[in-house]
């Protein structure tokens, strides 16, 4: 096989008339290659984050600056002025699979966040009547949201899981689908 051949053999080759390879035309064109980054949940407008009742002005990418075992992470305080929790969202390539590990996650519960089938989770050893997480699935990607509330909060006034889906629900139009 001719060196040049062989080295447009990914394109496709034809022998010309005079034995000289050369690429194809009828090579079909390889498809947009995917994503090597998840969605970035800091591009959610601020007025949408606002209008969920989240602090705009409070946003976070990533968790100290930085994202975390291939999530892209964002995170805001709920509104002034009782700032009573944190609510993250943070997206990566998994499955739902991802929070059916019992090393980090437990009770597990199907449930419905706006118009998506989600799965509820907590995380090991948090207080369910503080904190809560869903996860649901958008094309390849893993959404993830979760609401800890305040160490600063005694009692929340609030049901962190009806909380969550709350606020989840108010943003569902701004995340992928």
């Amino acid at each position: 096989m001719p060196i040049g051949c062989g080295l447009l053999l990914v394109l496709g080759c034809s022998t010309a008339v005079d034995g000289d390879a050369l690429a194809d035309d009828t090579s079909t064109p390889t498809s947009a290659a995917a994503p090597t980054t998840p969605w970035d949940p800091c591009t959610i407008p601020d007025e949408a984050i606002e209008r969920a009742g989240l602090n705009a002005s409070t946003k976070e990418s990533g968790i100290f600056g930085r994202d975390q075992n291939g999530f892209k992470i964002c995170g805001w305080e709920s509104s002034p002025p009782d700032d009573e929790y944190f609510l993250r969202i943070f997206v990566g390539f998994e499955s739902l699979d991802f929070v059916d590990d019992p090393s980090y996650f437990d009770r597990l519960q199907p449930v419905r966040v706006g118009t998506r089938d989600a799965l509820r989770y907590q995380q090991l050893s948090a207080d369910a009547s503080r904190d809560c997480g869903v996860a649901f699935t958008a094309g390849p990607e893993l959404i993830r949201a979760t609401l800890i509330t305040s160490a600063l909060v005694q009692q929340p006034s609030y049901d962190p899981c009806t909380e969550l889906s709350t606020v989840v629900a108010a943003l569902d139009s701004e995340l992928p689908s």
